[in-house]
Formats: C-alpha cells, structure tokens, sequence
C-alpha cells in the first residue's frame, strides 16, 4: 500500500472549527496514520453502501481528491461539511449523545500496481491521537477503539479514468449514526433491511445450523432456538455479537462439538454471500418454523414444532430413585391431562 493523498484534521466543536494537524515523518504520526489506515482497508466494514443519485456534494468532493483537482480544499471543505453535520446532529440527539471530539483522516491510497486504489475517510480518537504522536500513551485502546467511523471505497482506474466499487463503512456504535452514513456520506444501504434479515438466517441456518444437526441433533435444536429467538427479536442484528455472544458462548451438551470453528465460519458468512454484517432486524421476515420430532418410546414422539425460548427450562430430564429416567415438559395443558389421566386411574380401582 502506497499513501498518495492524505490529510489530518481536528474536528473542534468547542471553537466550532476546523484546523489542519501537521503531519510529520518523524516520531510516532506516521505509525498512528498507518495503522489506522491499514485496520481499516483490512475491516470487512458493517454495512455496503452506495451514493444517492441525488446527492452529489460528497462525491465530487471525492471525485476532487481522486483527480487531484484541489486536493487541499476538498478536504478542508469534507471536514467543515462533517463538523456541520455533527453539530446538527448534536442538537437533535443532545439527549441521548455527545458528539466525540476527533481527528479526521483524509486518504487516498494505492493498493495494486494493477489500477486498484482505496478512499478513506476516518473520524479517529483526538486524545488517543495527541497520546500516540507524542509518546505519551496512556489508554492503550487497541486500533479498533480508537476508530469512531469510518468509509472505504474502493477505486478502480483504467486508463485514466476511475470508477468506484464496494463502499463499506465502520461504527463504534452499537447502532449505525445515520448522520455519518446519510447526512455527511450522501450514502445510502446497497441492500434493504428486509433482505438482509431473510438473507441471513437463511445463510446461517443452511451453512451453520443444518452441519450441525448431521452430528449433534441435540445441540442443533439448542442452536437453532436461540438463534430464532435472536433474529425475531427488535434491534440490530449484528455478525460480530452473535457469533461470539451466541455460538461461541454456547456450551455444547455432546462432546466434539467445536464452537469456536462454527462461530469463525458464521463471521465469513456476509462475504461469501453477500450480505451486510450490521441492519436492523425485521422480525416478521423470519417465518420459518422447526418441526423436530424426538422420539421417546416406541408409542410415543415428542414433537417440537417452532422456536421454543428457553427450551432448556422448558424441557426438563428426571432420574427416578429406582433410576428410572423420565423427561419433564413445563406444561399447563400437559399437566392437566396428566391430572385427568391419574383420576381416572383412581377412579377404575
């Protein structure tokens, strides 16, 4: 990778302006720069996006930077758009957030000798910044942290002329600011929520899930309750939680069941199949349903037919004291039957 173009500018909302960080070769500026720029060509990015059609202010200020037109000044201008957005943004959520003072990181880089070249724009950490350029480090947040957004591009020139194809962002925030993507961007998704939801559950199902059940029936209808039970719920779906909070938290009941490796192929999951690795969740597009039948005498079949939450307290096993073993469904309705069934046994002596 060879940085072509970049920029480092404080973002001040106390002054209400923007100034120019000088960049210097020596020291520990490059570094910092480097890493940043590496973790983020390197992230998959949450979301894909594309520009609006309408929209046209934030391209061609790219579009200057690319061509080098006024390399200077389209940067300086992309940050005073993002110190305004920020600010509008403030007032309307001054609520609920306060908007991170930080630097903005203005790159475009080659990454191939084949035409291949990245766009890069990043709100990073201001006091992690001064931190790292001056030696005294004291938070030692890893790269990642140190990242409040960002936006990738990649750019393909042929002759002279370039196009632009996947666009990716990246949020520290458990929710996407729709400030970064909408308002300051001119962003807008690639594929909607509703597509995303169905796209999924039926990859994670089909690729994580169904592998699962050839070998570990048990643990599969475990899986598959908790991950329903995740997907029909309101709020973001995202890659990273429920692969680590749900798969490899998981604690199989049966041996060699590796969740580790299950959870590492739910991560590569949204590349190979295209879809994004942060949305909000629409529920009522998760309509499938599980019918799994557990045999349990050669007279009688437990039979489960959709999602059960918290199947584990719903489905009990009991040891009798003569060792016989018996299974406990928590059932109003079965209990009552059972009561009718004791009744009438009584009633026959």
């Amino acid at each position: 990778m060879e940085i072509e173009y970049l920029k480092l500018i404080k973002i001040d909302h106390d002054n209400n302006n923007v100034a120019e960080e000088p960049l210097n070769e020596e020291g520990n500026v490059r570094d910092y720069v480097m890493d940043i720029i590496g973790q983020i060509t390197d992230n998959a990015g949450d979301r894909r996006f594309v520009f609006k059609e309408t929209e046209m202010t934030m391209r061609n200020m790219i579009d200057g930077i690319i061509n080098d037109r006024d390399r200077e000044g389209k940067a300086m201008s992309i940050a005073q758009r993002l110190l305004q957005k920020e600010n509008d943004a403030q007032q309307r959520y001054h609520n609920i957030t306060e908007i991170q003072k930080g630097i903005l990181l203005v790159a475009y880089c080659m990454m191939t000798d084949g035409g291949e070249y990245k766009m890069v724009i990043c709100k990073a950490d201001y006091t992690e910044f001064i931190e790292e350029t001056t030696g005294e480090k004291k938070n030692g947040l890893p790269t990642k942290k140190k990242i409040f957004k960002s936006f990738a591009a990649n750019i393909n020139v042929n002759a002279g002329v370039y196009d632009i194809g996947d666009i990716v962002t990246y949020d520290v925030n458990a929710k996407q600011s729709k400030y970064w993507y909408d308002e300051f961007l001119d962003l807008k998704a690639l594929r909607n929520d509703e597509e995303n939801t169905e796209n999924a559950f039926n990859y994670i199902n089909s690729k994580i899930l169904i592998p699962i059940r050839k070998d570990y029936k048990s643990d599969y209808l475990l899986l598959w309750n908790l991950t329903v039970g995740y997907m029909r719920s309101e709020g973001e779906f995202d890659m990273d939680h429920y692969a680590d909070s749900i798969l490899a938290a998981y604690h199989p009941q049966q041996e060699g069941l590796d969740m580790n490796t299950w959870a590492t192929k739910a991560k590569e999951l949204p590349n190979k199949y295209k879809f994004d690795r942060r949305f909000q969740k629409v529920p009522k597009k998760i309509k499938a349903k599980l019918k799994t039948e557990i045999k349990l005498t050669n007279d009688i079949d437990l039979v489960i037919k959709d999602n059960v939450p918290a199947i584990e307290r719903t489905i009990l096993k009991h040891l009798g004291d003569d060792g016989t073993k018996y299974i406990m469904v928590r059932s109003e309705e079965g209990y009552k039957y059972a009561e009718r069934l004791e009744n009438h046994d009584e009633n026959q002596e």
